[in-house]
């Protein structure tokens, strides 16, 4: 018997997070692809993340190391 392959889901980095259902999306943002990368988003600014069909991906920002001692 042939078993259904597994749908592609976009493979994510770390360094990237959803948006949450009520942040306001605007440019700079990513949207998954239908293959298994991120696109900048091009659509319109200003609208909720929960309005668009697909989940809306947004760069973490970077902490800061703290004090590491050599």
């Amino acid at each position: 018997m042939n078993k259904p392959e597994p749908t592609a889901k976009a493979t994510i980095p770390e360094r990237f997070r959803r948006l949450k259902w009520n942040e306001l999306v605007c440019h700079g943002d990513f949207v998954a692809n239908g293959g298994r990368r991120l696109e900048p988003w091009e659509g319109p600014n200003g609208f909720r993340a929960d309005a668009y069909v697909k989940p809306i991906y947004r760069r973490q920002k970077r902490r800061p190391n703290g004090g590491k001692k050599a």
